[in-house]
Order: C-alpha cells, then sequence, then structure tokens
C-alpha cells in the first residue's frame, strides 16, 4: 500500500508513477524494490537489459504495480531527452524522477581516457541537469512530484585520485540545494541523496579496492532513509552517524587537511602505476 504521506503528495487523480535510472542493479534497484512495495508504477531505466528483465520479473511476482523497462545508455548525447519522451509514453505524469545512474573513476586525472572523462560529465552532470528541467515544470504546475538525484559525501571535499568524480557530486549536490529552493513553493521536493560506503560493484568496476574505518552501508539502509526523508522534505541526506560525521567533519576542517588525510587511503599502491 501506498503510504498516507504519499498519497497526499502523489496520489490526487492518478496512480504514483516512478522512473529510476540506474535500476538494474544496487541502490537504483533496491528503489525499484521499495517504491513497489509503496504502490508505485515504475519505468526502470539502465544499459543492462537482461538485469532489468529480472528485476522487474521479482517485483511483479510480489507486487500488484506495473514494471516497464528500457535499455538507455544515458552516456549518449540527448539521452536526457529520450528518457523523458520515454516516460510520457507510458504515463503523462511523474510522480518521482530518481537520477541514480552513475559510475565512478579511480587513478590519476592526467592518465583518464578523456572518452571516459566525457561520460561521466555527460551522465552525472548533463543527464541531472537536463532531466531535472523536463519533469520539473509539469510537477511544479501540479504543486506535487519530487525528484532524487543520488550524489554521495565524495562530494563534500575534493578527493585526489577521484578527482572528477568527486567534483561531479559537488556539483550536483549544489545544483539540487538551489532547485530544491526554487521548486519548494510549489510543493515540489528535491532531494539529494548522498550515501558513504555502500557495499555495490561501485568501487569494482571504478577499479578502485576502499580502505576504510567503518563497514558499508547496505543499498537497503541508504534507500529506506532517502524515503524516510521524503516525509520530512529534507533536501540533503546524508546515511547514518558515517554520514553525519563526515558533514561535520567537511564542515570544520580545512580542504587542505582532509586531501591530505584521505590520500592515505585513496593512493594507489606504488605497484599500479
Amino acid at each position: 500500500m501506498v503510504e498516507p504521506f504519499l498519497q497526499t503528495l502523489f496520489m490526487r487523480n492518478f496512480a504514483p508513477f516512478a522512473v529510476i535510472t540506474g535500476a538494474s542493479r544496487g541502490i537504483g534497484a533496491e528503489y525499484a524494490r521499495a517504491l513497489a512495495n509503496q504502490g508505485y508504477h515504475l519505468l526502470l531505466v539502465a544499459r543492462d537489459p537482461s538485469r532489468l528483465n529480472q528485476l522487474s520479473k521479482e517485483i511483479q511476482q510480489t507486487t500488484s504495480v506495473q514494471v516497464w523497462t528500457e535499455t538507455l545508455d544515458l552516456a549518449k548525447p540527448n539521452a536526457a531527452g529520450t528518457l523523458y519522451q520515454l516516460a510520457q509514453s507510458y504515463q503523462p505524469h511523474v510522480s518521482l524522477l530518481v537520477n541514480n545512474a552513475g559510475f565512478g573513476l579511480y587513478g590519476l586525472f592526467s592518465g583518464m581516457p578523456l572518452s571516459t572523462i566525457q561520460d561521466m560529465l555527460q551522465v552525472h552532470i548533463h543527464v541531472t541537469i537536463e532531466s531535472t528541467r523536463l519533469f520539473l515544470p509539469d510537477m511544479m504546475n501540479r504543486r506535487q512530484g519530487a525528484i532524487i538525484n543520488v550524489a554521495s559525501v565524495a562530494g563534500f571535499f575534493p578527493i585526489p585520485y577521484m578527482a572528477e568524480y568527486a567534483a561531479t557530486k559537488a556539483f550536483i549536490i549544489s545544483f539540487s540545494e538551489a532547485v530544491a529552493m526554487e521548486a519548494k513553493d510549489n510543493e515540489v521536493i528535491i532531494q539529494v541523496c548522498c550515501p558513504g560506503y555502500t557495499d555495490t560493484d561501485f568501487h569494482k568496476t571504478a577499479g578502485h579496492r576502499p580502505r576504510h574505518i567503518s563497514s558499508p552501508h547496505t543499498p537497503h539502509d541508504v534507500v529506506q532513509n532517502s524515503l524516510q526523508a521524503l516525509r520530512s522534505r529534507k533536501t540533503l541526506v546524508t546515511i547514518g552517524w558515517q554520514g553525519l560525521a563526515t558533514q561535520w567533519i567537511t564542515s570544520f576542517i580545512p580542504k587542505k587537511w582532509l586531501m591530505r588525510l584521505t590520500i592515505r587511503f585513496v593512493r594507489p599502491n606504488s605497484s599500479s602505476h
């Protein structure tokens, strides 16, 4: 069943409909499961059709919601426009957009393939901005809806050897907080969710074996915190005490000190050069 808060917010004349990018695994897949359990019809978007279909079958076996899947590479030009057109082809109004798609890069910036850097800028920045611009006006006109942009605590300060990743997440945080203020009077929620170390295949894909002093969050932890924060219309969301600690530390400790501390954990081993 849809929770009472979300009923009031989203279900005035239509069933709630959520669009989730990067939905085939990790945090994106967990958003799909949680929202299906709350009664949302879903459009799940990712590059991996087999994982999307597997997730769709899982959800349809345990809920009565409709699930549509679309294979889309968001690193391609005009991907946000394609995403918007696909959503419109299924339902005219989107209740919740979750911009979750993203990936990591790890290593010396000067050695990164330019094409991969360009893909990251496209997925993290261009798609986030353009999809927000496309989906937001209808929400504001209807005075209902929400957009969740998934960022990271990495966006709180510069991180050597993950320079472009941290910078794009910092952009998403700043952008989301500003647009949230603009949309507030129209009753639309813009949330930027900033997970910390989470148990997904993100680090493996990025080519990084993290060294952390705390255990990882689960995707379930991240999504439950995010969706719960919608009730209080909170804009910046961190996860657990680790997220709060990171937010506090980065507010008081000079960035140069933070980078010197962080580099001990992220600097590649000499054998990797």
